[in-house]
């Protein structure tokens, strides 16, 4: 049975009042706090924003370039975040915009993605990828490397993610300009499987999602707009790739009511729903250049859109 699409209400909109964009990231703190954060101009700015009065609580401009972001929360509390530029990673303390001392991270060269992961005993982790073939890691508290660069792709490395597993597990999923996705273990750093590799072009984004039942999904986009979804412990391919219709698309994968799903958008400002495990179109919720789907400790789902105009409009 096809299941029902999401039903949301729009329970807040943040008039950022910033151009070019923005584009939410949310977090959720040890102590249950709501973290809001946003970047504009290509990821050259970063905010964070107050989520009941919607005030800038901080602004931070990255002057050698920025990219992707990714925050973690540490079980101490807080939150740090790390932001991917042409010579590096920076870091952040998330909650006050000041800079945390990263030389291990800041001068690796160009890394094109970040993401947070969390290893077995919670030690949080942040994993880059690297122009020149390399995966890195390094934790995410210290900013200290955890081994040596990753090294196996042939091409430069686009896209990574830490994908959970059941079992507590982590793994490192990385893609590259080539299509071509490599599984690796965060603490070992041993290659995992076979390479992933098929009809993708140039891997734009990697994420996963756990299912209520069955193997926990990887997921990627590729250059053309095309999603891809895989078993993350086998490699296999679960079912036909997904044109999204769209430039430059955004995943978010969550599980809502027991189901599965994914949220697209993209250049046509529009979010699209699908089942993650059969790959149906279920509906267009909302409007938005960029999706972020926070899962909080509470058991609910907040969802986070971003526009061209400048407004964050957060769902539940």
């Amino acid at each position: 049975m096809k299941p029902e699409p999401i039903r949301t209400s729009r329970i807040q909109v943040i008039r950022t009042g910033r151009p070019y964009g923005a584009w939410p990231l949310l977090a959720e703190t040890a102590e249950g706090r709501l973290v809001v954060l946003s970047s504009s101009h290509g990821g050259d700015r970063c905010y964070r924003w107050d989520p009941e009065t919607g005030r800038e609580m901080w602004a931070v401009e990255f002057f050698v370039g920025g990219g992707s972001k990714a925050v973690t929360c540490p079980p101490g509390g807080g939150a740090v975040l790390a932001s991917a530029n042409e010579d590096g990673v920076e870091r952040l303390d998330a909650m006050t915009g000041e800079t945390l001392p990263s030389p291990y991270m800041e001068e690796v060269g160009t890394v094109w993605d970040v993401a947070a992961g969390l290893l077995p005993g919670g030690r949080r982790f942040f994993v880059g990828a690297g122009h020149h073939h390399r995966v890195f890691r390094w934790d995410a508290v210290s900013g200290d490397p955890l081994g040596a660069p990753l090294m196996g792709h042939r091409g430069c490395v686009m896209a990574v993610v830490a994908v959970p597993g059941r079992n507590g597990t982590t793994v490192i999923a990385s893609g590259d300009e080539s299509g071509v996705i490599l599984r690796w273990d965060p603490e070992t750093g041993e290659r995992i499987g076979n390479p992933i590799a098929g009809a993708c072009t140039r891997i734009s984004q990697i994420t996963s999602l756990i299912p209520p039942a069955g193997p926990s999904l990887l997921i990627a986009t590729d250059a053309d707009s095309t999603l891809w979804r895989w078993d993350a412990s086998t490699g296999e391919s679960i079912g036909k790739p997904i044109s999204l219709g769209t430039e430059y698309p955004v995943v978010a994968p969550a599980v809502v009511d027991g189901v599965a799903r994914l949220f697209t958008s993209g250049a046509d400002d529009m979010v699209r729903e699908w089942d993650a495990v059969t790959g149906e179109l279920l509906g267009i919720p909302w409007n938005g250049r960029d999706i972020e789907a926070l899962a909080r400790a509470d058991g609910s789902t907040l969802f986070a859109t971003g526009s061209l105009e400048g407004d964050i409009s957060f769902y539940e």
